[in-house]
């Protein structure tokens, strides 16, 4: 079988607690051909420490170091990095199977696939396993796979999925945003020709860090949350008048409802926040009269 370069991008942040397991996860995979891009998105204390002594020891692992921007921007920094005829994100947090990369390399190779989509663990904070993709069917259907990703019937995340190289020519996460996958997920399912989708679950996705901002419980952080949810779903009406007239309505119900939370409580409990702006939601209002 032939192994192409995999390149595997990490931004760490705050997660001393984790990016052990993260890193030695990447380690023992049964698939060799890999690098491990860990970009340290300016991260306090140890943590940016912790990866370099990594790097020390194996040479398939690169840090970069960075100033703090968001995960959209260490991402980004990632994949401008990364040599790769394949690109795999992994978030520091979070872990994967032994045999992840060799069981979706083989995937991509049965069809000539460009994308490939494994399950997925939840792993709780009392250390249960949730099957969060046991629901799914395996499938091989690439327009059914690209419709479901504008509806956000697949789990949205970029992580755990298996993508060519070229996919992302010209692509970036958005800087600042929250829901940065969701933003561009749907761009790149449709650039892909044959995409497949296994339910088995090769990713563990944590929820165990609940310093995480993507849990955070605050009410801004919360707001902005919806707010970012509005602006991804904005970009999916866009991707759907292009691609799927038919889908245009169901996804401007879902930016309204994204939106109608974030207003809610914007006004309703005075949490203002500089970054939210309603203008577009404003025409969203006055175009469904």
């Amino acid at each position: 079988m032939y192994e192409p370069l995999i390149s595997i991008i990490v931004p760490v942040y705050k997660v001393e607690k984790y990016i052990h397991r993260c890193i030695e996860s990447v380690l023992h995979q049964t698939y060799t051909n890999w690098e491990l891009i860990l970009v340290d998105d300016g991260s306090p204390n140890s943590y940016g420490r912790i990866c370099d002594e990594y790097a020390m020891y194996h040479d398939k692992i690169a840090v970069i170091h960075k100033i703090n921007q968001g995960v959209g921007a260490a991402r980004n920094t990632g994949l401008h990095r990364a040599e790769g005829e394949w690109i795999y994100f992994l978030d520091s947090d979070d872990f994967i199977k032994e045999d992840a990369l060799k069981k979706m390399i083989s995937y991509s190779q049965e069809g000539l696939y460009d994308m490939v989509i494994a399950g997925f663990y939840y792993l709780q904070p009392d250390g249960s396993l949730i099957h969060g993709s046991a629901y799914w069917e395996d499938s091989k259907d690439t327009h059914r796979l690209q419709r479901d990703s504008l509806v956000d019937a697949l789990f949205s995340i970029v992580c755990g999925k298996l993508y060519k190289r070229i996919l992302w020519e010209g692509v970036y996460f958005p800087v600042g945003l929250l829901i940065e996958d969701t933003y561009i997920s749907s761009t790149l399912f449709y650039r892909a020709k044959r995409i497949c989708s296994y339910r088995e679950a090769l990713y563990y996705y944590s929820y165990e860090n609940t310093d995480s901002i993507m849990r955070s419980k605050t009410r801004k952080t919360y707001i902005y949350n919806r707010y970012c949810r509005f602006l991804a779903w904005e970009e999916h009406i866009r991707i759907a008048s292009i691609y799927e007239a038919d889908l245009v309505p169901v996804c401007t119900r879902k930016a309204l409802l994204a939106a109608i939370k974030a207003l809610l409580l914007y006004y309703g409990i005075g949490c203002k926040d500089s970054r939210v702006d309603f203008t577009s939601v404003r025409f969203y209002k006055k175009a469904s009269r």
